[in-house]
């Protein structure tokens, strides 16, 4: 569990940057490695019961990857193309801050890790160039498919690099694993299942699904235990000639069957990605919407821009909401990528983020409603490869 998310608050519907959140000790990861084998295991601990599995395919700069996490679809853990994998425990509690020197990859780092790496060297390269804030709550286990792996984690302020070819783990379960993750133990799911299933968390942060990576092979094996336990076996090069979609791990059984869902806005490797120029003329709803992000920075909306349902919950959060929306920096730009008969999308890049924001208006042209459908970070950021 990695729990320094992709942004943490909206004020009303707005998103803004925040820091990370805290949350208790969750998750257990371990790896069952040896010359002809390596299998990658997870137990996923929260109080979120909505979970997700989703796949980017490669392009000819990024490799294909499966992703898994939440409905916030920021990914916790994934496996690529080429055996390489990676999950979080959030079990640190350390101070942390990025060196000055390092540059935070645009989004999810651990996700610009996994496009562009296939080994744990070049993985551990990647962190040493590139900042990871969540190291400050969470270590990170990558391995690959030679049975190699890697703990990443922060001490006296620093990162550790905790290299090993050896059956290991840690987290949640860890009296468990003293126990059972012995380290010859041959790499089998049938003697992986039951350490997995022996570290489950119950209660109020208990286990909602279970992942394993066949690295050599290709192979994800997800348990879903939000409400009924249901199982299923995914060959990744199957899925990734699909395209880009995803499945809800609680439905899997059923989707699998269906035809493929399209990724949502923010699964896809950068926000706006595949959004292409939209060809309408909207000047009004722009300009409103343009003049409307900048009133905002420096709380002085006006009344007549919204209807008055909406400006009654605006109106006095003026205040709470300015600082919040400095964090996004400047306003550079607002661009229309989606029309619907009562709605229009739009794209606003800041000089410190970019949001996709959905805007409703009445018959006068009145803001009804706003929404921001994904966020994404981009203060010093650089775009793998």
């Amino acid at each position: 569990m990695n729990i320094a998310g992709r942004f943490g608050r909206v004020w009303l519907l707005v998103l803004a940057l925040v820091g990370p959140v805290q949350a208790a000790l969750a998750c257990t990861i371990f790896v069952l490695a040896d010359a002809k084998r390596t299998l990658f295991f997870n137990n996923e601990d929260y109080s979120n019961p909505a979970t997700r599995i989703w796949f980017q395919p490669a392009t000819k700069t990024y490799y294909g990857c499966a992703y898994v996490g939440f409905d916030d679809d920021w990914a916790q853990g994934g496996v690529n193309q080429f055996g390489l994998a990676f999950d979080w425990v959030a079990d640190a509690s350390g101070r942390y801050t990025p060196a000055p020197g390092l540059t935070t990859p645009q989004g999810n780092p651990a996700e610009r890790m996994l496009e562009s790496c296939k080994t744990v060297a070049e993985a551990i390269a990647f962190y040493q160039r590139y900042a990871e804030p969540s190291f400050a709550t969470s270590r990170m286990l990558i391995a690959d498919k030679t049975g190699a792996s890697v703990i990443i984690g922060a001490k006296n302020g620093e990162l550790q690099y905790n290299v090993s070819h050896q059956s290991r783990g840690f987290g949640y379960g860890n009296d468990s694993l003293k126990k059972m993750l012995n380290p010859a133990l041959l790499p089998s799911l049938e003697n992986g299942l039951p350490i997995l299933t022996a570290c489950r968390q119950p209660g109020q942060y208990a286990t909602k699904y279970a992942s394993v990576y066949d690295l050599r092979n290709g192979i994800i094996y997800l348990t879903s235990l939000a409400g009924k336990e249901e199982s299923i076996r995914l060959d990744l090069v199957t899925e990734l000639k699909k395209g880009g979609h995803f499945y809800d791990l609680p439905l899997i059984q059923q989707q699998v069957l269906q035809p493929p869902v399209p990724l949502l806005a923010d699964m896809k490797r950068y926000l706006g990605e595949g959004y292409e120029p939209f060809p309408a003329d909207e000047p009004v709803v722009t300009a409103l919407v343009t003049r409307m992000l900048k009133q905002a920075r420096v709380g002085g909306l006006h009344p007549e821009d919204f209807t008055p349902a909406l400006w009654q919950l605006i109106g006095p959060a003026q205040k709470e909401m300015q600082p919040e929306l400095e964090k996004l920096g400047d306003l550079i730009s607002v661009r229309l990528v989606e029309r619907r008969p009562t709605s229009w999308l739009y794209l606003e890049d800041f000089q410190k983020a970019t949001v996709l924001q959905r805007f409703e208006l009445d018959a006068t042209n009145r803001i009804a409603l706003l929404k921001s459908e994904a966020a994404e970070m981009k203060i010093g950021t650089v775009r793998e490869k």
